[in-house]
Protein backbone atom coordinates (compact mmCIF):
# COMPACT_ATOMS: atom_id res chain seq x y z
CA UNK A 1 0.00 0.00 0.00
CA UNK A 2 1.15 3.61 -1.09
CA UNK A 3 2.61 5.22 1.93
CA UNK A 4 0.89 8.65 2.60
CA UNK A 5 3.26 11.62 2.71
CA UNK A 6 2.15 12.33 6.24
CA UNK A 7 3.56 9.24 7.71
CA UNK A 8 6.72 9.53 5.72
CA UNK A 9 7.19 13.07 7.95
CA UNK A 10 5.96 11.62 11.38
CA UNK A 11 7.93 8.69 10.68
CA UNK A 12 11.00 11.11 10.57
CA UNK A 13 10.26 13.34 13.29
CA UNK A 14 10.14 10.24 15.40
CA UNK A 15 13.73 10.04 14.42
CA UNK A 16 14.18 13.36 15.98
CA UNK A 17 15.20 11.54 19.24
CA UNK A 18 18.94 11.80 20.47
CA UNK A 19 21.56 11.56 22.86
CA UNK A 20 22.84 14.48 24.97
CA UNK A 21 25.95 14.22 26.69
CA UNK A 22 26.83 15.76 29.72
CA UNK A 23 31.05 16.49 30.01
CA UNK A 24 31.18 18.57 33.58
CA UNK A 25 28.22 19.40 36.34
CA UNK A 26 28.97 22.43 38.68
CA UNK A 27 26.43 22.96 41.12
CA UNK A 28 25.23 26.93 41.19
CA UNK A 29 23.29 27.25 44.29
CA UNK A 30 20.35 24.67 44.44
CA UNK A 31 20.81 24.23 40.42
CA UNK A 32 23.42 23.34 37.89
CA UNK A 33 25.26 23.88 35.26
CA UNK A 34 25.76 21.25 32.56
CA UNK A 35 28.74 21.36 29.84
CA UNK A 36 28.39 19.75 26.66
CA UNK A 37 29.09 20.12 23.16
CA UNK A 38 25.70 19.92 21.74
CA UNK A 39 22.74 21.61 23.66
CA UNK A 40 20.49 20.32 20.71
CA UNK A 41 16.86 22.32 20.93
CA UNK A 42 16.99 22.90 24.20
CA UNK A 43 15.45 26.12 25.44
CA UNK A 44 14.45 28.13 28.58
CA UNK A 45 11.98 26.47 30.44
CA UNK A 46 11.82 23.39 28.38
CA UNK A 47 11.72 20.52 31.01
CA UNK A 48 14.26 17.64 30.65
CA UNK A 49 14.49 14.06 32.54
CA UNK A 50 18.12 12.87 34.11
CA UNK A 51 18.18 9.89 35.55
CA UNK A 52 14.92 9.41 36.74
CA UNK A 53 14.44 13.27 38.10
CA UNK A 54 12.76 16.37 36.35
CA UNK A 55 14.54 19.60 35.51
CA UNK A 56 13.52 23.16 34.07
CA UNK A 57 16.29 24.68 31.78
CA UNK A 58 16.54 28.29 32.96
CA UNK A 59 19.30 29.31 30.83
CA UNK A 60 21.69 27.99 28.17
CA UNK A 61 24.81 28.84 25.94
CA UNK A 62 24.29 26.92 22.55
CA UNK A 63 26.36 24.34 22.41
CA UNK A 64 28.04 25.45 25.56
CA UNK A 65 26.29 24.42 28.53
CA UNK A 66 22.50 24.28 29.94
CA UNK A 67 21.56 25.76 33.67
CA UNK A 68 19.04 23.46 35.23
CA UNK A 69 17.06 23.15 38.46
CA UNK A 70 15.37 20.22 39.81
CA UNK A 71 12.04 20.02 39.70
CA UNK A 72 11.65 16.96 42.04
CA UNK A 73 14.18 17.09 44.49
CA UNK A 74 17.09 15.90 41.98
CA UNK A 75 19.96 14.70 43.27
CA UNK A 76 23.79 15.61 42.21
CA UNK A 77 23.95 14.77 38.84
CA UNK A 78 26.95 13.04 37.59
CA UNK A 79 28.69 13.28 34.53
CA UNK A 80 26.84 10.79 31.99
CA UNK A 81 24.12 10.74 29.01
CA UNK A 82 20.25 11.27 28.83
CA UNK A 83 17.67 10.75 26.46
CA UNK A 84 16.05 14.11 24.61
CA UNK A 85 12.69 12.78 23.56
CA UNK A 86 11.53 13.88 19.74
CA UNK A 87 9.14 16.64 19.53
CA UNK A 88 5.84 16.09 19.35
CA UNK A 89 3.96 15.95 15.86
CA UNK A 90 1.09 17.59 14.44
CA UNK A 91 -0.08 17.81 10.86
CA UNK A 92 -3.46 18.68 8.99
CA UNK A 93 -5.45 21.61 8.33
CA UNK A 94 -4.65 25.36 9.99
CA UNK A 95 -8.37 25.28 11.47
CA UNK A 96 -7.49 21.41 12.64
CA UNK A 97 -4.15 22.17 13.62
CA UNK A 98 -5.63 24.90 15.65
CA UNK A 99 -8.38 22.20 17.36
CA UNK A 100 -5.40 20.22 18.58
CA UNK A 101 -3.23 22.87 19.88
CA UNK A 102 -6.64 24.29 21.25
CA UNK A 103 -7.20 21.45 23.33
CA UNK A 104 -3.91 21.10 25.09
CA UNK A 105 -4.46 22.77 28.55
CA UNK A 106 -0.56 22.28 29.25
CA UNK A 107 0.66 24.09 26.35
CA UNK A 108 4.46 23.46 27.68
CA UNK A 109 3.83 19.79 27.16
CA UNK A 110 2.97 20.21 23.64
CA UNK A 111 6.81 21.94 22.85
CA UNK A 112 8.52 21.88 21.41
CA UNK A 113 6.18 20.60 18.05
CA UNK A 114 6.67 20.11 14.57
CA UNK A 115 3.81 21.04 12.42
CA UNK A 116 3.14 19.44 8.63
CA UNK A 117 1.27 21.83 7.56
CA UNK A 118 -2.07 20.68 4.80
CA UNK A 119 -2.95 20.96 1.87
CA UNK A 120 -0.33 19.12 1.03
CA UNK A 121 0.64 19.11 -2.60
CA UNK A 122 1.83 15.53 -4.31
CA UNK A 123 2.54 15.35 -7.64
CA UNK A 124 1.62 12.04 -9.14
CA UNK A 125 4.43 10.78 -11.54
CA UNK A 126 2.93 8.94 -13.72
CA UNK A 127 5.17 7.17 -15.90
CA UNK A 128 5.54 3.37 -14.91
CA UNK A 129 9.18 3.22 -15.95
CA UNK A 130 10.51 5.26 -13.31
CA UNK A 131 11.10 4.59 -9.54
CA UNK A 132 9.77 8.49 -8.65
CA UNK A 133 6.18 8.00 -6.95
CA UNK A 134 5.71 11.49 -6.47
CA UNK A 135 7.15 14.70 -6.16
CA UNK A 136 6.04 16.86 -2.99
CA UNK A 137 6.17 20.50 -1.94
CA UNK A 138 6.34 20.55 1.92
CA UNK A 139 5.96 23.24 4.33
CA UNK A 140 7.01 22.25 8.25
CA UNK A 141 7.19 24.47 10.89
CA UNK A 142 9.70 23.68 13.92
CA UNK A 143 8.19 25.19 17.01
CA UNK A 144 8.71 25.98 20.68
CA UNK A 145 7.28 28.77 23.25
CA UNK A 146 8.37 32.24 22.81
CA UNK A 147 7.73 35.36 25.29
CA UNK A 148 6.37 37.49 22.21
CA UNK A 149 5.77 40.16 25.57
CA UNK A 150 9.13 40.99 26.85
CA UNK A 151 11.49 39.45 24.05
CA UNK A 152 13.49 41.58 21.31
CA UNK A 153 14.03 40.56 18.18
CA UNK A 154 17.54 38.76 19.39
CA UNK A 155 16.07 37.08 22.23
CA UNK A 156 13.82 34.94 19.68
CA UNK A 157 17.12 34.18 17.75
CA UNK A 158 18.98 33.23 20.94
CA UNK A 159 16.42 31.46 22.44
CA UNK A 160 13.82 29.56 20.01
CA UNK A 161 15.06 30.61 16.17
CA UNK A 162 19.15 29.06 17.15
CA UNK A 163 17.95 26.28 18.94
CA UNK A 164 15.63 24.90 16.63
CA UNK A 165 17.72 25.05 13.07
CA UNK A 166 19.92 22.21 14.83
CA UNK A 167 16.35 20.26 15.17
CA UNK A 168 16.26 21.01 11.66
CA UNK A 169 19.67 20.52 10.37
CA UNK A 170 19.73 16.93 11.84
CA UNK A 171 15.98 16.65 10.51
CA UNK A 172 17.07 17.24 6.64
CA UNK A 173 19.85 15.10 7.64
CA UNK A 174 17.18 12.09 7.82
CA UNK A 175 15.55 13.15 4.75
CA UNK A 176 18.92 12.93 3.15
CA UNK A 177 19.68 9.47 4.56
CA UNK A 178 16.05 8.11 4.14
CA UNK A 179 15.69 5.49 0.99
CA UNK A 180 12.57 7.00 0.11
CA UNK A 181 13.73 10.10 -0.96
CA UNK A 182 15.95 10.73 -4.03
CA UNK A 183 19.27 13.33 -3.89
CA UNK A 184 16.91 15.88 -6.00
CA UNK A 185 16.44 18.01 -2.80
CA UNK A 186 15.80 21.82 -1.96
CA UNK A 187 14.79 23.28 0.63
CA UNK A 188 14.49 26.90 1.94
CA UNK A 189 14.38 27.76 6.06
CA UNK A 190 12.23 31.00 6.96
CA UNK A 191 13.14 32.03 10.43
CA UNK A 192 9.39 33.14 12.26
CA UNK A 193 8.88 35.63 15.25
CA UNK A 194 5.56 35.18 16.53
CA UNK A 195 4.21 32.17 14.28
CA UNK A 196 1.44 34.28 12.77
CA UNK A 197 -1.17 34.39 9.81
CA UNK A 198 1.55 35.44 6.31
CA UNK A 199 4.26 36.43 8.16
CA UNK A 200 2.94 39.38 9.78
CA UNK A 201 4.47 38.80 13.49
CA UNK A 202 1.32 40.03 15.11
CA UNK A 203 -1.65 37.99 16.28
CA UNK A 204 -0.10 34.40 17.06
CA UNK A 205 -2.07 31.42 14.60
CA UNK A 206 -2.19 29.27 17.75
CA UNK A 207 -3.61 29.85 21.33
CA UNK A 208 0.05 30.24 22.57
CA UNK A 209 3.07 32.29 21.76
CA UNK A 210 5.62 30.73 19.07
CA UNK A 211 8.28 31.42 17.25
CA UNK A 212 10.86 28.81 15.14
CA UNK A 213 11.10 27.75 11.95
CA UNK A 214 9.54 26.99 8.85
CA UNK A 215 11.17 24.55 6.44
CA UNK A 216 10.16 24.13 2.71
CA UNK A 217 10.59 21.10 1.15
CA UNK A 218 11.12 20.20 -2.34
CA UNK A 219 11.85 16.14 -2.91
CA UNK A 220 11.32 13.26 -5.05
CA UNK A 221 9.89 10.27 -3.48
CA UNK A 222 10.69 7.05 -4.19
CA UNK A 223 8.35 3.98 -4.94
CA UNK A 224 8.16 2.02 -1.38
CA UNK A 225 8.97 -1.99 -2.53
CA UNK A 226 10.23 -3.07 1.11
CA UNK A 227 7.70 -6.21 1.71
CA UNK A 228 6.07 -4.42 4.35
CA UNK A 229 4.66 -2.20 1.87
CA UNK A 230 4.02 -4.22 -1.03
CA UNK A 231 0.39 -4.88 -1.57
CA UNK A 232 -0.94 -8.72 -1.19
CA UNK A 233 -4.63 -8.13 -3.05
Amino acid sequence: MRKQTVDIIETLVALLTVDFFIKTVTPVGSNFLITTDCTWWLSIKDKITIAGKLYEVISFDINVSITVKPLDGGTPIAPSTFILPAPNYIHGTLKMAQNEVDAVNNKMALVPFVYLFEVIRDRKNTDAASMIDRTTELRIFFLNSANTKDWLTDDHYLNVIDPMQQMVDLFIKNVRNNKLFTEELDYDCLPLINLSREGAQENSIFDCNLSGIELRLFADIREDLSCENKCKC
